[in-house]
């Protein structure tokens, strides 16, 4: 499906249309980034582990007993994955990344933020696992 987007962007630049190809060009840009790939996987990572508790909520009929085993199991799974999943899940987004011809930053370097910020020296390992990943999870949590 990433590929088909892609190629739908890539059209829209190579037809030259006006109306569109801004849009598509940043468009293009921005989703051939790390951290659009890390957020992307990532939202999908935790929606499917969210799934079956979230429908089972939305269904009128619902037994609260097995309601209340849904939301342990979820939560289990959702603590299991910050406490020891971020190296599967980074090799994971680094995997899609060399598919698809995308770099992936060195995690032992800065992070460059924009603006920099004054005393915000932080690696992109750091920003990546507490910023986002970690961060994600105690949300859900």
């Amino acid at each position: 499906m990433f590929s088909a987007v892609i190629g739908v962007l890539e059209k829209i630049r190579e037809d030259r249309d006006e109306n569109l190809i801004g849009g598509a060009q940043g468009l293009l840009i921005n989703i051939l980034k790390f951290e659009f790939v890390f957020n992307l996987h990532l939202m999908k990572k935790v929606l499917a582990i969210t799934n079956e508790l979230s429908k089972a909520l939305q269904r009128k009929d619902q037994d609260i007993v097995n309601a209340m085993n849904l939301v342990e199991v979820t939560k289990k799974r959702l603590q299991e994955m910050r406490e020891v999943g971020f190296d599967h899940f980074l090799d994971e987004v680094k995997s899609f990344c060399e598919k698809y011809d995308i770099d992936v930053p060195n995690m032992t370097d800065s992070f460059e933020s924009r603006p920099k910020r004054r005393g915000s020296d932080i690696t992109n390992e750091h920003r990546y696992k507490h910023g986002l990943f970690n961060s994600m999870l105690d949300f859900q949590l």
